[in-house]
């Protein structure tokens, strides 16, 4: 199991088994409806985005951000 805060507005301590990617976290259902994110965010470790692919850091915190929306 790994240990990770997720912040977006308030921060949450959550456990996940080993080999959890970060889009896992950001499409955990309960975190989503508690912590109130859509569909259209980012998540950061130390201020650098990460991918969907990357697996989530044992003991980090992941910030949540919404993201800009581009125009074409």
């Amino acid at each position: 199991m790994i240990n990770v805060n997720v912040r977006f507005g308030e921060t949450i301590a959550r456990s996940y088994p080993e080999g959890t990617t970060i889009g896992g976290i950001l499409q955990d259902r309960e975190l989503k409806a508690v912590l109130g994110w859509g569909d259209n965010v980012r998540a950061l470790v130390n201020g650098v985005e990460q991918p969907v692919t990357a697996l989530a850091p044992d003991g980090a915190t992941i910030v949540v951000e919404t993201r800009a929306n581009a125009k074409a």
